[in-house]
């Protein structure tokens, strides 16, 4: 009798990428939220279920009426006080080098917020030697933290919640 051959499926862990489920987010719309709906706070335009920054069909849409106006998730979210990403920052050099380490936030939140609107900063807060920033989206929150890493070095720690809705991100130099 002849013994079967067993084939085992190898695994590569390089190859393993975690699934992130953007669904969980209360406050994204299940469905999408009509034909042309337009923020009143920042200024964005949604068609189905994507948001988009364009301030000429805004004024276009305002002006005929013919769009309904509705908070973007983005603005509820910090109209209710509810973070999706906290970055704390520490360390001296956060004290010598603090407008250019503003600066290189700032450019970040601007290149987010070109592909997805919905990635702002919520606020900025200075307490005891760290800075403290909220944002909307986790996401913006990793990008900043990584570009402090890249532009000015230092340690970055990520801390992902149980649901993946939520990031801490600490930078220290």
């Amino acid at each position: 009798m002849k013994t079967p051959i067993i084939r085992r499926k190898r695994y590569n862990p390089g190859s393993f990428k975690k699934k992130v489920d953007t669904q969980t987010d209360s406050y994204l719309p299940k469905g999408a939220p009509g034909k042309m709906v337009i923020c009143p706070g920042c200024h964005a335009l949604s068609t189905g279920k994507r948001w988009r920054l364009d301030e000429a069909a805004y004024a276009k849409h305002v002006q005929a009426g013919t769009a309904r106006q509705v908070f973007c998730p983005a603005c509820e979210k910090i109209r209710d006080g509810y973070p999706s990403g906290q970055v704390t920052l520490k360390g001296p050099f956060l004290a010598e080098h603090r407008e250019e380490i503003l600066r290189i936030i700032k450019n970040e939140e601007q290149r987010a917020r070109g592909t997805n609107p919905l990635q702002r900063i919520m606020s900025l807060s200075q307490k005891s030697g760290q800075l403290d920033i909220t944002t909307t989206d986790e996401k913006l929150a990793q990008r900043i933290g990584r570009e402090l890493r890249k532009a000015c070095g230092g340690r970055v720690t990520y801390g992902w919640s149980h649901n993946d809705k939520f990031l801490r991100v600490q930078w220290e130099r």
